[in-house]
């Protein structure tokens, strides 16, 4: 009577629990509506919470794998590896086929990107001897590699077996293992105030665009949770033993509600134990042996991988979507067979090693975390239907009622397949639907404004010599500062160093930078057009005094003895822009070798032209005038673009089925300069000198982060919240009214 008694308050207690954590998810997601950006200070409680989780997770890999495999018989593990080893592969094959085809549940984003550092970065082989071989296990410990310490685990239990003085050494370890279980279980107390914290930052600082994008992972799961828990796994079973679809689901009823509750699989496993066991009553005798089969094949399975964790790396695929680095099809092996190996630890610590593995950038495992409270319950009702399904058919398999009805395994199985690329395909309809087909990136880059709007300044219609002459002894700096004025050549296409924003004002890096010079100088800006083929003429002919837009220094820029470039105020680097459809063609030089005659397009007069012969001799280069012809001109539709990542990502804003691709084992970059007309020393030496100082005083990284990277955009329109769209909304109406009713007395 106690016992039940003690089983109840537990319950309770886990059931108060829950309640509170998913109060805490939704006051935080209130919390976070309310103030916006403001909630964005919380994440530092969240990334506490998050690491004191993963603080003790690699610890207890260690001591629960070897106690648990240490403490196993002969007859034990020959029984798990006979037949155990059978059916958990065959779980896992249905996980992965599930995980592969909810991945076609999401939709092509044509989705143009800022620039991001992450495109200069080539992925590197995964070394998996490296990965897995544990030279040094406590190395491997303090570098987080889950696979090697999962490695050393496993041999060091197994090495225990049957050893002579094993079960002291195996009780300490126990005794570890739940002391680091005690003290995740004392961080788990605080799950309500973690939860609250990331939920409330993620709500404050992601867009209704974002939310809509994290929809994708949870619709996913939470479709394929209930595909694999109420229909493949009950079915597979039926298919191969006596059991009905009904005695499957009135024993596995209350089991997955209460999982569902209480967030934890652990728990159940008496209860799994005894309806499993209920469930062979009725084809075995209640005194053989054979009748205490679940009680040991349950606790033996339970520490490996179930399916539920599995199908938890959707997010991976999710991920890499989110990001536009999505996976390829021969990603999906290594990835989930590595997910499935990493999955002997927890979540929490697989994901983020598998982010970083794949280049995906780690801050998306919040978005995990904030949604985890609810999907977390779903991959539960999953492990628990496998730690079932699992017990159900190795302890057939042992007692001989194993037997598969071929002609409704087939039929099933079929039945599922359909069910699971109906649910894939229907996920991708209302996703194409919810998700514009435009980025709203390309609407921002095109309402980009200039950061400095303090000088006056003029675009002429007009390209001729400048009316003042240089006199006798004159520099160019003498006459800038004479007149007033500062000439400046300009290329208006070229992305986003010098372009037209929507409303046919010229922005960009470039002229952002031009506009501090002048600022500087205290003189008002001329900005006189150009073609890149008449560049090298125009300086020479003193048409402007300095020539910007993204200009690489040439080698037939260099042979003018007329003209001077400054310092480097900014590096860029060799890339493609390429269809989306064709990014694998040119993922590297491999790849790329295979192509016949490819059709590429390059700027007239790009540093990056010397370079392409040998880089890529089965070229067909074409220069151009301006890089839009390669997406607007029909004469140039089968072609590729030769650029710098930086402007090509730009151009990726405008033209979203176009992608930015870096094949470059080594990074080809140039720098970028300002030119200067005439052989003037003087106005070189100031220009070097002044970029300098605006490199020192952040004015460029400014511009950098703004132009390239696109940050300052979401700074200046803050998402929508109570506070400053509604509350001061209303209080600055009140402030208006007040004002003209003082106005009526005054009258």
């Amino acid at each position: 009577m106690l016992d039940k008694f003690l089983k109840i308050e537990r319950y309770n207690s886990h059931f108060s629990s829950t309640l509170f954590i998913i109060s805490s998810l939704l006051l935080g997601i209130a919390l976070g509506l309310l103030i916006g950006e403001y909630a964005a200070k919380l994440q530092i409680i969240g990334d506490i919470y998050i690491g004191l989780l993963q603080m003790t997770v690699l610890p207890y890999i260690v001591f629960a794998l070897i106690a648990n495999i240490g403490r196993l018989n002969y007859i034990e593990a020959k029984l798990l590896t006979k037949y155990g080893l059978l059916v958990l592969l065959s779980l896992w094959l249905i996980g992965v086929i599930c995980v592969w085809a909810m991945s076609i549940a999401l939709p092509k984003l044509n989705n143009g990107a800022f620039f991001s550092s992450l495109l200069m970065e080539s992925t590197p082989k995964i070394d998996f001897l490296k990965l897995f071989i544990p030279s040094n296990p406590f190395k491997s410990l303090t570098e987080n590699s889950v696979p090697a310490v999962v490695i050393f685990s496993m041999l060091f239990g197994t090495a225990s077996i049957g050893y002579k003085e094993h079960k002291s050494l195996l009780d300490h370890f126990d005794h570890v293992a739940k002391i680091l279980l005690r003290v995740n279980s004392f961080v788990v107390m605080l799950a309500p105030i973690g939860i609250f914290s990331i939920s409330a930052s993620a709500a404050g600082t992601l867009t209704l665009e974002q939310f809509g994008q994290v929809q994708s992972y949870v619709l996913m799961l939470i479709a394929t949770v209930t595909l694999v828990t109420l229909v493949i796994l009950p079915m597979l079973i039926v298919s191969c033993t006596p059991f009905s679809y009904r005695q499957i689901a009135r024993e596995s009823s209350n089991i997955l509600l209460t999982v569902f509750v209480v967030g934890s699989v652990f728990v159940v496993i008496p209860l799994l134990t005894r309806s499993i066991t209920r469930l062979f009553h009725s084809h075995i005798h209640t005194e053989s042996e054979h009748a205490r089969l679940p009680d040991i094949v349950l606790p033996l399975a339970y520490p490996f991988p179930d399916i539920g964790k599995i199908l938890s790396f959707v997010f991976i695929v999710f991920a890499g979507w989110f990001y536009d680095r999505p996976l390829d099809f021969l990603d999906y092996p290594g990835m989930l067979a590595l997910g499935i190996f990493l999955s002997f630890g927890k979540l929490i610590s697989a994901l983020p090693f598998l982010l970083d593995l794949y280049h995906i950038p780690d801050d998306i495992f919040n978005l995990f975390i904030a949604v985890g409270v609810i999907c977390g319950r779903f991959a539960d009702l999953a492990g628990a239907m496998h730690l079932m399904t699992f017990t159900i058919l190795t302890t057939a398999m042992m007692t001989g009622v194993f037997k598969i009805k071929w002609k409704m395994l087939i039929h099933s199985s079929l039945i599922s397949c359909l069910l699971l690329l109906g649910i894939s395909l229907s996920i991708r309809a209302y996703l194409e639907h919810q998700i514009p087909e435009k980025s709203q990136q390309t609407a921002q880059i095109m309402q980009m404004e200039l950061l400095n709007n303090n000088v006056a300044y003029t675009i002429s219609n007009l390209s001729q010599p400048n009316p003042t002459s240089l006199k006798s002894g004159q520099h160019l700096l003498d006459r800038i500062r004479h007149t007033g004025v500062i000439r400046v050549g300009v290329h208006e296409d070229s992305l986003p160093f010098s372009f037209y924003n929507m409303d046919r004002q010229l922005v960009g890096f470039d002229i952002d930078l031009i506009m501090h010079l002048a600022e500087d100088l205290n003189v008002s800006v001329e900005f006189i057009p150009y073609e890149s083929g008449y560049l090298h003429q125009q300086l020479e002919d003193d048409y402007f005094d300095i020539a910007i837009s993204g200009i690489s220094p040439s080698l037939s820029l260099l042979s003018s003895t007329r003209v001077l470039y400054s310092d480097s105020y900014l590096d860029v680097h060799l890339a493609l822009v390429v269809p989306d459809h064709r990014r694998n063609d040119f993922s590297d030089f491999k790849s790329i070798a295979k192509l016949k005659s490819i059709r590429a397009g390059i700027k007239e007069g790009s540093n990056f032209n010397a370079r392409i012969n040998n880089l890529f001799p089965n070229f067909i280069v074409t220069e151009l005038d301006s890089e839009d012809d390669i997406f607007n001109d029909p004469e140039y539709s089968d072609h590729i673009l030769l650029t710098s990542a930086e402007g090509g990502s730009a151009w990726t804003l405008i033209n979203p089925d176009y992608v930015v691709v870096n094949p470059f084992v080594d990074r080809h970059g140039a720098p970028l300069v300002i030119v200067i007309s005439e052989q003037d020393l003087i106005l070189e030496h100031f220009i070097s000198s002044w970029i300098k100082l605006k490199q020192t005083d952040g004015t460029i990284d400014a511009l950098y982060a703004h132009w390239i990277l696109g940050k300052t955009i979401t700074e200046k329109k803050p998402r929508w919240n109570l506070i400053n769209h509604v509350l001061n909304q209303e209080s600055k109406n009140n402030t208006e009214n007040n004002k003209l009713y003082v106005s009526d007395d005054n009258l």
